[in-house]
């Protein structure tokens, strides 16, 4: 019964955990904040987690660890819940749109009118109202403080369940293996909600003017939360029927009870001094072995480069490539992440097949990683044109870039604030349908087609009934770069995988294996701290130095990015990716040639660690799974060997 309610629970939080990723698009717009923002929001799961995990691991095995685990996943419910409450208090979502007057017939609107239009106007005078007293606030917190209570809850999930097992049964793995569908699903639940207008069965979906491709768009964020929110709190209710302690597989029953219920003979606060005396010699020996030094660094960077990946990759395919957010999520879970779990088995299956030492595995990760850098190079050759927008990236005919403004739609007065764009005949996008001079219109809703663009006219068409459609201009060069791009991701991260599983298990042979635990915990905490918790602020930030128009919020204000500048985009997002993974290239020559020579062959080293390798064969199962920090020790094994 544990068992069964140790998967559900590792599926559910990986079924949150993935969720939230894939929204960060959608949060960023719906809060209309900036990538930075996200980034901040996306790093509270960190702190949160970082918060109670030390405790957990001093206290973890002295208290009641099934009961434990269900506050952690109640607390994470509770966040899930807690980030859906802006979406019923900002009120329905308005999106950016110019005002359009109607003519004489009554059936056409002129974008193009000697009147200034002051901004896109509120429904009524109630959501006027309702704008002035959310839209500025800060709501998006509540998301903040959600991601932050999902992180303390998921905290003593994978620590504590992974030792109840180990305490109490045979070796088992199953449970991990049903936690790995969990991402899976919940990036398919993300492009579900993502392709699902925000405000499902409030408003009515065929007077909506945008599709999912725009940028402008918000999918139905807050409907996977709930989702999310009552799978987390039914993987809580098993854990609460639990006994402290199970009869452990194979040992005699009165040997079993007497241990079992020597924590409880203990004085807790004892006990956690020994923890405690411990901490110091023991740190001071993982960081005199180099091999675990590099290996941390090592680890940083690669957290680093991963974390910003799962944050940003959507955002990038939508930007470089064209594809909406709701299809990028959906390749991520249906290809990126199953090709990415199979590496790394593939990986465990063949240090088992071949029984690979320690040399012959840091040789392994090495050429993989290496082979997966230069393919990633090859990014960079998935080149894509930069939207063409008249007076952003583009210049009105006889004019320069950066000039909104031009002779064509010099008597429009339009607001330059303004984001609701139409792709003229000229494949040339334009920021509102003002901007292109258009004077006429037909059709109502997305359906909507401009006529008698004076802009249009002059950019090589000549004079007459020139047209624009609502929405950005397709750029067709990118859409077929894209599959060639997303192959090569495809094999990237297969290979970065393959290699994944012999790079942990370098750690767990170059230190003795008292210090497994340790080691374990102190390379978790050195990659979140470092690597989880700033990458996406930092990626966020760099990112939004290449939007070219940031949108406005219906109460005034600068909203989300609409435009990116591509080029610079894919240089900068591309650039930090590839200058974190020469790094790691670098610290894996130089692990590689501390392994060849502390571990030589036919040397004592060699000798002994073959000799342990029989009993440590079976952690390249749990290699991918255990998080259990200081102060719980694996073996009493000496440790001169290793040190």
């Amino acid at each position: 019964i544990f068992l069964g309610a140790l998967a559900f629970s590792f599926f559910a939080k990986g079924f949150s955990g993935s969720y939230m990723k894939s929204m960060s698009s959608q949060i960023e717009r719906r809060f209309e904040i900036s990538s930075s923002i996200v980034g901040i929001i996306d790093g509270s799961f960190e702190i949160g987690n970082l918060m109670v995990m030390v405790l957990v691991s001093y206290l973890g095995p002295r208290v009641h660890r099934p009961k434990i685990i269900a506050v952690g996943c109640l607390i994470m419910s509770v966040g899930a819940f807690l980030s859906v409450m802006p979406q019923f208090l900002m009120g329905r979502y308005n999106y950016e749109r110019i005002t359009v007057s109607m003519d004489n017939s009554s059936t056409s609107v002129s974008a193009c009118s000697p009147v200034k239009s002051e901004g896109p106007p509120a429904t009524d005078a109630t959501e006027t109202l309702r704008c002035e007293k959310t839209t500025n606030s800060y709501l998006w917190l509540f998301v903040l403080v959600g991601n932050l209570l999902r992180g303390i809850g998921e905290a003593p999930i994978m620590p504590l369940g992974v030792s109840y097992i180990d305490d109490f049964s045979k070796e088992e793995n199953s449970a991990f293996y049903i936690g790995m569908f969990g991402p899976t699903l919940g990036f398919l639940l993300g492009s579900f909600c993502a392709s699902v207008w925000v405000d499902i069965g409030v408003v009515d979906i065929d007077a909506i003017s945008i599709n999912p491709k725009d940028t402008r768009w918000v999918g139905a964020w807050w409907l996977g939360l709930l989702i999310c929110g009552a799978v987390n709190f039914i993987a809580s209710l098993p854990f609460w029927f639990l006994p402290y302690s199970l009869p452990k597989e194979g040992e005699n029953d009165n040997l079993k009870i007497s241990h079992l219920s020597m924590p409880k003979q203990l004085f807790p606060v004892y006990s956690i001094y020994l923890s405690i005396a411990d901490f110091f010699p023991a740190l001071r020996k993982l960081f005199g072995n180099p091999i675990f030094v590099v290996f941390i660094f090592l680890t940083i960077l690669q957290y680093n480069s991963l974390v910003g990946i799962i944050t940003y990759e959507t955002k990038f395919m939508e930007q470089q490539f064209n594809v909406s957010v709701a299809k990028a999520i959906f390749l991520i879970g249906v290809v990126l992440l199953p090709v990415t779990i199979l590496g790394m088995f593939l990986g465990g299956f063949l240090i088992k097949k071949f029984k690979l030492h320690i040399t012959e595995m840091a040789k392994f990760a090495c050429i993989t990683f290496i082979v997966a850098y230069l393919l990633n190079l090859l990014y960079f050759t998935c080149s894509c044109e930069v939207l063409q927008v008249a007076g952003l990236t583009a210049p009105y005919s006889g004019f320069v870039k950066h000039i909104y403004m031009a002779s064509c739609n010099a008597e429009c007065s339009c607001n330059v604030d303004q984001w609701d764009p139409v792709c003229g005949e000229n494949g040339i996008t334009y920021m509102t349908a003002c901007f292109a001079g258009c004077k006429s219109s037909s059709g109502t809703g997305r359906n909507m087609v401009f006529h008698n663009c004076s802009c249009v006219e002059g950019q090589g068409l000549g004079l007459g009934n020139s047209s624009a459609v609502l929405g950005q201009c397709q750029r067709e060069s990118c859409t077929k770069a894209f599959p060639y791009f997303l192959a090569l991701q495809t094999a990237c991260a297969f290979i970065l995988a393959l290699g994944g599983t012999p790079t942990y298990m370098i750690m767990f042979r170059s230190v003795s294996p008292d210090l497994k635990s340790f080691a374990v915990g102190i390379e978790t905490l050195g990659g979140r701290v470092l690597g989880g918790l700033p990458a996406p602020i930092y990626f966020g930030a760099l990112i939004d130095e290449t939007c070219l128009k940031w949108g406005t919020k219906s109460c005034g204000g600068s909203g989300s990015c609409r435009v990116y500048d591509t080029k610079e985009f894919r240089n900068v997002y591309l650039g930090l990716i590839a200058g974190l993974r020469a790094g790691c290239c670098l610290l894996y020559i130089v692990l590689f040639v501390l392994i060849m020579k502390r571990f030589k062959p036919d040397g004592k080293e060699m000798t002994d660690i073959k000799n342990a390798e029989r009993s440590t064969s079976k952690e390249v199962d749990t290699a991918n799974k255990r998080e259990i920090l200081p102060g719980s020790r694996t073996s009493e094994e000496s440790e001169e060997t290793y040190m």
